[in-house]
């Protein structure tokens, strides 16, 4: 079975009010999924960035569920999780392609940890090693 590292763009999506159906059906259908932590950084700050009181509350409260749910599959930024995100930053930059760096510390996180990295933004992540799928397509 294949693990899935899930970025922030592809579990946000379940708190829409109408989720993609492709997205759905893959976080339904697909096993083995695991968290970065900085997802639940970017997540936090998304949150408590809402405008609109009522909703930040029932996201607090999503979120607040989500990280219940993966507890125990959140992976945390290690050493060399740390050291192979700054080696994919700097050989992006090399070839003229600059990696955001929390975007690096997840490639990273994919890589180290050998799981495929679900995300709609490919074109972040093409340069940056981990083999990607995009379950909006």
């Amino acid at each position: 079975m294949t693990d899935w590292l899930v970025d922030t763009n592809v579990i946000s999506e379940m708190a829409r009010p109408r989720p993609a159906a492709k997205v759905v059906d893959f976080l339904e259908r697909t096993g083995g999924l695991h968290l970065s932590v900085i997802t639940l950084h970017e997540m936090a700050y998304g949150v408590d960035r809402a405008p609109d009181p009522v909703r930040r509350a029932k996201l607090t409260a999503w979120l607040s569920q989500l990280s219940q749910q993966f507890a125990d599959r959140v992976i945390p930024v290690d050493a060399a999780i740390a050291e192979r995100a700054g080696r994919i930053r700097a050989a992006a930059a090399a070839l003229g392609r600059p990696a955001d760096p929390l975007d690096a510390l997840i490639a990273a996180t994919a890589l180290e940890r050998n799981l495929k990295l679900a995300t709609r933004d490919v074109a972040d992540f093409r340069n940056l090693g981990p083999e990607l799928h995009d379950p909006w397509s």
